[in-house]
């Protein structure tokens, strides 16, 4: 077996969007760390299109830590394709994910590493312990979405982050996967690799507040949902049974009402199944929509995301696929 010595030992990718008043703390929290625990690695900071100083703070961090790089998108191509850009990137026999943001507390990092060091685990996922720093229309929010992954999809996500150490077998496994539309969370759960898991409490952000909206955060899970299961699919032909029941009850009582000499034309009635049925049509034409949507972003084959300026040394870092 060949030992590749330019291969750094470890891997720590961070998506950042918006984050320039708080990069600086992160990266010396982030580094002081590793320097404590491990010999050999490197951090990799993909800027996803920030539209403050977040791309200047990195380069001015990068004369501190040497083995700081980075890539900047021509714009804001979203979480998912950071993540994938910083694996593709990455060079380490393991791979740390998490955000600049400070709740995922760089201290975490020696528990994660344990069970990958001791050949546990090829995944070691950070799980949620308490999210007492979150608003409760974030905790709604996470509820909901955690249910509907579960029904639909069948993966249970409760308290999952993307805040996890990945071994390279899972790294090429998941950059082995051909699909543009992707749910990094999802995925690893999804490859099946032997799993542990660490619980950690959510600290608070360094500064600011989350960038996420309630519609960015309603699409990202119908995106999510949609590329990990055809159940919404089901779902329309059973309420479309449900509906010719319903249709064949009212007839049913129609017919009773015309041989009993008690019919009365109806306004409300006609109206409400006229909604009804209207209404079920429409999602059901959106819910195709959604999925006609995602095999044409397929298709297309465009790449994930655009590199605008990259930082640090990448000489030696191979081509993305």
């Amino acid at each position: 077996m060949t030992i590749d010595l330019s291969r750094p030992k470890l891997s720590v990718v961070v998506p950042a969007f918006n984050e320039a008043g708080g990069i600086a703390a992160f990266l010396e929290q982030l580094f002081a760390v590793l320097s404590d625990c491990c010999v050999d690695f490197e951090v990799w900071v993909i800027d996803d299109g920030s539209s403050d100083a977040t791309w200047v703070r990195l380069c001015t961090e990068q004369s501190r830590y040497p083995q700081l790089h980075g890539l900047r998108f021509t714009r804001n191509f979203g979480k998912e394709a950071a993540i994938l850009a910083g694996l593709r990137h990455a060079r380490g026999d393991a791979v740390i994910v998490m955000d600049a943001d400070g709740q995922h507390p760089p201290g975490l990092l020696p528990d994660l590493l344990k069970p990958w060091q001791s050949g546990c685990a090829k995944i070691v996922a950070a799980k949620k312990k308490r999210r007492n720093n979150d608003g409760w229309r974030a905790r709604f929010n996470a509820h909901i979405f955690n249910k509907l992954m579960k029904s639909l999809t069948g993966l249970d996500l409760a308290d999952a982050s993307d805040f996890r150490l990945l071994d390279r077998l899972v790294v090429d496994t998941l950059l082995a996967f051909p699909e543009k539309v992707r749910f990094f969370r999802g995925m690893t759960v999804w490859t099946g690799f032997v799993t542990a898991q660490i619980d950690f409490e959510v600290p608070p952000r360094l500064v600011g507040e989350s960038q996420w909206s309630t519609v960015q955060l309603t699409r990202f899970a119908i995106t999510a949902m949609t590329a990990y299961s055809a159940k919404p699919l089901s779902l329309i032909f059973r309420f479309g049974l449900l509906g010719m029941l319903a249709a064949g009850l009212l007839l049913l009582q129609a017919l009773y009402s015309w041989l009993a000499g008690t019919a009365i034309s109806g306004w409300t009635s006609l109206t409400f199944i006229l909604l009804l049925f209207g209404s079920a049509n429409m999602l059901g034409i959106g819910v195709l929509g959604i999925y006609l949507a995602q095999l044409f972003d397929e298709i297309k084959r465009r790449p994930e995301f655009l590199v605008r300026e990259t930082l640090g040394d990448v000489s030696n870092v191979a081509e993305p696929h």
